[in-house]
């Protein structure tokens, strides 16, 4: 059998949280974008040589990149028909954000089972025990602990590698799909709420009703090179789990703009590092993720997180007297007097949410308000994002045409 190799010892800064450092990476991955990666993105070739893939999605996840900053320089490199698997994949994310936010009880149900399988855990030892071997890569599956300890390390998997996981968890170790989701969910520096989430149900065969993902050895196999093998023992067959039908609601969003009003005061959220109005007098203030999210987050997804917060509430300085834990913490600052509006990108569901519909009550207590904003690209994508990803992945061309006329320069 084929033992996996010790994932690779992560450099003191590998994943630098600023913008910058995400058009560098986007930079080096550009001459790969095309062709190249179509062939070549599936295969896992482990921690520190994923160069068959842009790891680009820590920068988009928490909006130090938007999805023109990569989606153009891209298409102007390669034309669309060379870069459309690349484009795809981009869209893919854009389609998961927006199916969640046209069924944001999803969100709500996930949360409620997370919170019945902890509590089934804390009572049941034995599931206990195969939730933290499978936690600490300790199954016994060469190539899942092998995975699951290349997070740890490095706060990011191939996605290709996190589908055979959440595979083996689901099917072969039978254990709940929704802890392992949430361990994702603290462990990765890209993890998206929605992407995560449906990632895994999709796997489950609870995202396409009844159609699973099955990992098998030999795919294993072709798509590491060798390098991992998870033996003989892995499940042969997927029984799609069951779950009640996702319950589609009436997209309501903010007004949208790709450039709001300089305002005030403007509320920072680790969705949304990067695309903020220029600075001029407004005060910048910033809300880090969730206290109970935040206590069991991984090292490395826990400090990308706060990095890009920090840069983006107070770029090349000390942020720390600015970017806050709670509602209340944020409220009874000095910084928060001053301004009757405070300005924000609107986030449909999440933790994220669940703050900013806290602050929002608060606010309103206070004779004062909270104005959210929607990204023109998720108002103009997400109406398209009530089914399947084909509905979105036709409107595709005419989406590009409008950031390319939008683009500087552009007609």
């Amino acid at each position: 059998m084929t033992q996996p190799s010790t994932p690779a010892r992560p450099s003191a800064a590998p994943w630098p949280a600023t913008r910058e450092a995400g058009f560098e990476r986007l930079n080096r991955f550009l001459p790969r974008a095309g062709t190249r990666y179509a062939q070549s993105r599936n295969f896992d070739r482990g921690a520190g040589r994923h160069e068959a893939v842009s790891c680009l999605s820590p920068y988009l996840r928490h909006g130090l990149l938007e999805e023109p900053d990569v989606l153009l320089p891209v298409i102007a490199r390669h034309g669309r028909e060379a870069a459309a698997k690349f484009v795809d994949e981009v869209f893919w994310r854009t389609y998961f954000r927006g199916w969640m936010a046209h069924h944001p009880e999803i969100w709500q149900r996930y949360g409620s089972s997370v919170q019945e399988a902890t509590d089934q855990r804390r009572a049941t030892a034995p599931l206990d025990r195969a939730l933290t071997a499978a936690e600490q890569g300790q199954t016994g599956i060469p190539a899942f602990d092998h995975w699951a300890q290349e997070l740890l390390a490095t706060g990011y998997l191939h996605n290709h590698a996190r589908m055979w996981f959440a595979s083996i968890w689901i099917f072969t170790l039978r254990l709940p799909w929704v802890l392992g989701a949430d361990w994702f969910l603290r462990q990765l520096m890209d993890g998206d709420p929605a992407s995560n989430t449906l990632g895994w149900r999709w796997v489950a065969g609870l995202h396409t009703r009844g159609k699973t993902y099955l990992a098998r050895r030999d795919n294993i196999l072709r798509f590491t090179d060798g390098r991992l093998d998870p033996g003989p023992d892995l499940a042969r067959e997927a029984l799609a789990l069951e779950d009640a039908p996702a319950q589609r609601e009436t997209l309501q969003l903010p007004p949208a703009t790709s450039a709001p009003p300089l305002a005030e005061a403007w509320l920072v959220t680790d969705e949304f590092c990067g695309s903020l109005p220029d600075a001029g007098d407004s005060l910048r203030l910033g809300l880090a993720c969730d206290e109970q999210l935040a206590a069991a987050r991984g090292e490395r997804a826990a400090s990308f997180s706060a990095a890009a917060l920090g840069q983006a509430v107070n770029p090349g300085a000390d942020s720390s007297n600015r970017v806050f834990a709670t509602v209340d913490g944020l409220l009874s600052s000095p910084l928060a007097e001053g301004w009757q509006e405070l300005h924000c990108w609107s986030v449909p569901f999440g933790p994220v949410a669940q703050q900013l519909d806290q602050l929002e009550a608060a606010l309103a207590a206070r004779g004062r308000r909270l104005v959210r904003w929607t990204r023109a690209h998720d108002a103009r994508a997400w109406p398209h994002a009530r089914r399947g990803f084909f509905g979105l992945k036709k409107r595709i061309p005419a989406l590009l045409d409008r950031l390319e006329q939008e683009a500087p320069g552009g007609a």
